[in-house]
């Protein structure tokens, strides 16, 4: 054992075991928050966190308090995961206790190693719970941004279970909201000073914190009264939801079935949700990711016979593999729009890859040669793309998890703004679990951040419509097979706050609120930061 592992384990046999289990329980209660679950009392988990951290007296505790924290909120979040490695089990279930073990471990290093900084900061007792929350809120950010980025289950989506709530992101984004939800759980740690009771000021203070759900719902609720789902009832588009096996959706002896299955559902006459054009055709019809198993590209047989199904200005689009045109010939995840006679009028390569789902980062370095040597990296493609079709005007085509990027779902050109964002996906990997729930309103919180409509396309589900402001309109539930008819959704008629600046509001809030405490630092002089 290396000295470093004995200094670790010296410090975790030499902490509270209380307060280490506490911690882990606490980061489990605050993941029952999130969605599927919505559990709003969840989020007091962080309260909890937050009031560890303010008893810990040292910057090593308090590394460790966070980590366990943070491991229990992964592990409880992301359990669904796992789920990935059991479609093929006899040759990845090995690699289970790494994904449910190993990637909440990793997670939770970013906030462990900047929240205890709060231990060693000597600040007015006010001043903790902004601290404390921003902090918390930069590690997210971080953990969003760094290497590839995976902002999955930020504080923001516990918000889910409140269209309301929620449309304060249209204002702040993702990151924004998830401040405030930190703020307001971490106001319970005033309760545990003694100014609260001696000065009135510091009673109106909490009571503003504690306040701040009620503030943003107030908001949201008149945002929503005031701007109502515009729809054109002239123009209809069509999900649908094939429902194919994962086992299934790769094997050639089903390739022809499962498209004939996508077919089949298209064909359907009449638009069930349309209450003003029943029994018309759809004008644009959508199929998930990768539909279409096979390189559709360079099968003129297999376009011609999907094209047959779409008449005179009307269109498909899918997702297909397809083959770069470099000499590499790497496979890309690809969404095609395909007209009549099954011409490829468009083509977009999804650019933001899943990491050890689509690529294998540091490949030459892994322990395992043979396993990452047998399945090819995608290749990424160029960037976001805004593709124009007749009468809806342009759409943004995004693939898989691209939807969870807070402020990258649009091309940053005004004269290309989509009018709807489009997110194909198969979540067929993960079964029924909470995983494609998370994602769906991952997806969500886009359309309500940039006041785009969103449709939503999966091979599995969750499979839905979401009007400007995040109304679900329309859906496909998950594990079932059909198809669903939806009234082209207008966006509004102006751009949100958070389309025109993004994160900068955010970021100003935190680079200000970092720069006081370092002021602060330099005149208050104390061996720790506590209230007294």
């Amino acid at each position: 054992m290396t000295r470093g592992h004995a200094a670790f384990f010296g410090l975790f046999l030499t902490s509270s075991w209380r307060v280490l289990v506490l911690a882990f329980l606490a980061g489990l209660f605050s993941a029952t928050a999130l969605p599927p679950w919505s559990f709003p009392l969840g989020i007091f988990g962080f309260s909890v966190l937050f009031l560890l951290i303010y008893r810990t007296k040292t910057i090593k505790k308090g590394v460790l308090i966070v980590w366990v924290f943070s491991f229990g909120y992964h592990l409880f979040g992301l359990q669904w995961i796992s789920n990935a490695l059991l479609i093929d089990s006899e040759q990845f279930a090995w690699l289970l206790p790494f994904s449910l073990m190993g990637i909440p471990a990793l997670l939770a290093i970013i906030p462990s190693l900047i929240m205890p900084i709060l231990c060693k900061i000597l600040l007015p007792p006010f001043w903790f719970p902004v601290l404390a929350s921003t902090l918390w809120t930069l590690s997210e950010y971080l953990r969003g941004h760094l290497f590839t980025g995976f902002p999955w289950n930020l504080p923001a989506y516990m918000f889910s279970f409140s269209d309301s709530i929620l449309q304060a992101a249209s204002l702040i984004g993702a990151y924004g909201l998830s401040w405030l939800l930190m703020l307001f759980t971490a106001g319970p740690t005033l309760l545990l000073t003694r100014e609260l009771w001696k000065r009135p000021y510091y009673r109106v203070f909490i009571t503003l914190l504690l306040l701040i759900p009620l503030a943003l719902w107030f908001y949201g609720a008149n945002r929503l009264n005031k701007n109502p789902t515009e729809l054109n009832s002239n123009y209809i588009i069509r999900l649908v939801q094939g429902n194919i096996p994962q086992k299934e959706k790769w094997a050639p002896e089903f390739r022809l079935r499962n498209i004939e299955k996508y077919i089949a559902l298209s064909k359907i006459q009449g638009a069930q949700h349309s209450q003003k054009a029943l029994f018309r055709a759809p004008n644009l019809i959508i199929w998930p990711e990768t539909a279409i198993p096979s390189l559709i590209a360079k099968d003129d047989d297999l376009r011609n016979w999907i094209g047959h199904l779409l008449k005179k200005e009307m269109h498909l689009i899918t997702g297909a593999p397809s083959l770069s045109q470099t000499d590499t010939n790497q496979p890309l995840n690809s969404v095609f729009v395909l007209t009549a006679g099954g011409k490829i009028a468009h083509r977009y390569d999804k650019a933001h890859l899943v990491p050890f789902g689509e690529y294998v980062p540091f490949r030459s370095w892994l322990p395992f040669p043979k396993l990452v040597t047998k399945f090819p990296d995608f290749k990424a493609g160029p960037g976001l793309s805004s593709i124009k079709l007749p009468t809806v005007g342009y759409i943004s085509p995004l693939v898989c998890f691209e939807i969870i990027f807070p402020g990258k779902v649009i091309i940053d050109d005004p004269n290309k703004r989509p009018s709807l964002l489009i997110n194909l996906t198969n979540d067929a990997w993960f079964g029924k679990s909470a995983g494609p729930y998370q994602h769906l309103e991952h997806a969500r919180l886009r359309a309500i951040e940039e006041g785009i409509p969103l449709i939503r396309v999966a091979n599995t589900g969750i499979s839905a419509t979401f009007d400007p402001l995040g109304r679900k309109l329309s859906e496909i539930a998950l594990g079932e097979t059909g198809y669903v008819d939806q009234d082209l959704i207008k966006p509004l008629r102006s751009k949100t706050l958070y389309t025109k600046i993004g994160d900068s509001i955010y970021l100003l809030i935190t680079t200000l609120i970092l720069f006081v405490t370092l002021l602060g630092k330099l005149f208050f002089n104390s061996r720790s930061f506590k209230f007294h």
